[in-house]
């Protein structure tokens, strides 16, 4: 993770990339963005939100209508397209070709290609014809291509696209180690969080082409500015509610959903403040009597789905769906059912108040 004084490995600022097509005009604009050794940034936001634009201009791809994007580092920018592409010939040939008019020796290629296949796990098809690869070996291909080039700046574009889960899980460990070992400054876009959560340092958000928000990824997944990016960095349970008054000497505040149910919370906001009250699936609990939260209500339960990792169970509390995670397998996913009634917990430091009157958070 990089330090904050740490000089940037890439810097964007006061970027404008306008484009024009068939569908209407489009402007990215992104006032300052930092990409730092060794550290991963995830590039988050639905589609046409502009996140190919951005590493497009990243790359030097994109020319800007205004701003710079400045590399301060000795090492090419690179870039891995969505789509990868194999050349004629053999996996290595693919690996070697992308060495050529760099002056390196033939030892130097040589020792260059073996340790790109090896970083990536396909050392071993080293001499078999590219086009026959599977999709996620042309993916490990394309890794192995760029990192023989030693770039100081990666740039990933959906690395994961078309991959089974267990694909994609053993390629973002792979690359996840060699960014750590080469400790080259990445960034990568995908569609999927998770996938994004294993990877990233810090998150950038992207809604309508604007950067809504740049953060330390746990502390932006904690605390996102607004419901919007709530939503994008998988703030799932959003529920309206008012903040009471404080009772004389209490340390914790109550936050007020529908008639008369209440939500333990820590905020520095007023009372009557109308609020946003968050709580990621992960933070809510179902109470065992084991000290994890504030006990806060009976919910029942509507649906348990478990892919043989994780159960996610659908909760209904206060008129409101609520999700929440428990370990495949284990405590109460072995039993729950639906139609269960279950007592919700939470702690208070784990509920983010979002006032609904303004655009950024004034909750610290």
């Amino acid at each position: 993770m990089s330090d904050p004084g740490e000089r940037p490995a890439l810097s964007v600022r006061d970027l404008r990339v306008r484009r024009v097509s068939k569908s209407g005009a489009f402007e990215l604009a992104v006032d300052a963005l930092d990409l730092f050794a060794g550290s991963v940034l995830a590039v988050l936001g639905p589609n046409g939100a502009g996140k190919s634009t951005l590493l497009r201009a990243l790359a030097g791809l994109e020319p800007p209508a205004r701003g710079s994007v400045e590399a301060r580092v000795v090492g090419p920018v690179t870039m891995v397209f969505q789509r990868p592409i194999a050349l004629s010939g053999s996996v290595a040939h693919n690996v070697r070709v992308g060495l050529a008019g760099r002056k390196l020796t033939r030892s130097e290629t040589a020792a260059r290609v073996a340790e790109a296949l090896e970083h990536f796990d396909i050392a071993r098809v080293a001499r078999r014809r590219a086009a026959t690869l599977s999709g996620g070996e042309l993916r490990r291909l394309a890794l192995a291509r760029a990192f023989a080039l030693r770039p100081s700046v990666l740039l990933l574009d959906e690395p994961f696209d078309d991959l089974d889960p267990a694909g994609q899980e053993a390629l973002s460990l792979d690359l996840r180690r060699v960014i750590e070992d080469t400790q080259v400054a990445a960034a990568v876009v995908t569609h999927d969080l998770r996938r994004a959560l294993l990877l990233s340092d810090r998150i950038a958000v992207l809604l309508g082409g604007r950067l809504a928000a740049l953060g330390e990824r746990d502390a932006l997944l904690s605390r996102p500015p607004d419901v919007a990016v709530a939503r994008i960095v998988g703030m799932a349970n959003l529920i309206e509610g008012e903040v009471l008054p404080r009772e004389p000497g209490a340390e914790l505040a109550q936050v007020s959903v529908g008639d008369c149910e209440r939500v333990p919370a820590l905020t520095r906001l007023p009372a009557g403040t109308t609020v946003w009250v968050g709580i990621r699936p992960e933070r809510l609990k179902l109470d065992v009597g084991r000290g994890e939260g504030l006990p806060f209500g009976k919910a029942q339960v509507r649906s348990v789905v478990s892919d043989g990792v994780a159960a996610t169970l659908l909760v209904t509390w206060a008129g409101h769906e609520l999700r929440t995670h428990l370990l495949a397998g284990r405590g109460l996913a072995r039993t729950v059912a639906v139609g269960d009634s279950v007592t919700l917990s939470v702690r208070p430091d784990d509920v983010h108040l979002i006032p609904r009157d303004a655009p950024l958070t004034a909750d610290a």
